[in-house]
């Protein structure tokens, strides 16, 4: 969503009609580093954009969050990141009133997403008590775009979405053969990207990823699936998978432990703040198997801070 174009391209395909005939596309543009400033590094969001109404001067703010996990209090966090965006416009740039901000969800975990879109339901349930507080408790809801139920007919977009769309929503797939049909799916939107340096950055990308997730996909069995497509195509994307793999998959590797070890401490100490991922990433392959095998017996979340 970094990519401008594709971040429109998402907007013009998944937000309400009703949102997007508000608004000017064309004004659309991340703000990401306005907004993460040194001081509020743990309040990381995933990105942040804005677009300009349509003929108007005031803007409409989308905020996306991506995870590949379930997150119960995903609510207060994007709580948390709207309230920062409206205390930077009241202190910064001395707004009169208040953004309007869209925050957007999109997930891609191994499971379905069951959690409550309205943050009242975050609150203790007060059954028969509930309409005298209600007026009392703050509300909203966010866009979910759960991707992992959506089938190939419902992603929609441009080539490089439907790519990332698409390979997000198969990747925990447990049906191999339905995995290299969204891989072949992919190398036939590659021929749209063209050849150029940036088709082939993101081909890396796409190649590393799955990678580094599916273990039980090798390099020749996707070889195989790009063939399919194109004999030239293949070939010199296999070079460039083998250069990713003798250069990178070590890397790759440790990302993967990484972000397995930052589950199983969500797991165990679910409260755990986001800071602590950012910790994790820096530990070496060591490290992170010791940590691994130490969490086991961990009673409290503060021994987790004499590994960093």
């Amino acid at each position: 969503m970094g990519d401008i174009k594709v971040a429109r391209d998402f907007v013009r395909s998944y937000l309400p009609k009703e949102i997007v005939q508000m608004i000017d596309l064309t004004t659309i543009k991340p703000d990401k580093d306005s907004f993460i400033e040194k001081e509020l590094q743990e309040y990381f969001s995933d990105l942040l954009l804005h677009v300009t109404f349509k003929g108007k001067e005031s803007c409409l703010y989308l905020l996306f969050e991506h995870k590949s996990y379930l997150y119960k209090p995903i609510s207060l966090q994007l709580l948390k990141y709207m309230v920062m965006i409206w205390e930077r416009a009241l202190n910064k740039e001395k707004a009169v009133e208040l953004p309007i901000i869209l925050p957007l969800v999109v997930y891609h975990g191994e499971s379905l997403w069951q959690i409550p879109k309205s943050f009242k339901t975050s609150f203790v349930a007060m059954e028969e008590s509930a309409a005298l507080f209600e007026k009392y408790i703050p509300e909203f809801k966010y866009l979910l775009y759960d991707l992992s139920p959506m089938s190939k007919e419902e992603i929609r977009g441009e080539a490089k979405l439907r790519i990332y769309l698409d390979i997000s929503r198969a990747i925990h797939e447990n049906d191999i053969e339905k995995l290299k049909e969204t891989v072949k799916r992919a190398m036939i939107a590659f021929a749209e990207l063209g050849k150029d340096g940036e088709a082939t950055e993101y081909f890396e990308a796409y190649i590393l990823y799955i990678l580094n997730v599916r273990r039980d996909l090798g390099v020749e069995e996707i070889h195989k699936v790009i063939k399919e497509v194109s004999e030239e195509r293949g070939e010199k994307m296999l070079t460039i998978a083998e250069r990713l793999i003798n250069e990178g998959m070590e890397k790759g590797k440790n990302v993967g432990k990484e972000e397995l070890l930052w589950k199983q401490i969500l797991k165990k100490f679910p409260k755990t703040q986001r800071t602590y991922y950012e910790k994790v990433k820096t530990l070496s392959t060591d490290q992170l198997d010791i940590l691994g095998l130490e969490l086991i017996d961990m009673k409290d979340p503060k021994e987790l801070d004499r590994f960093f």
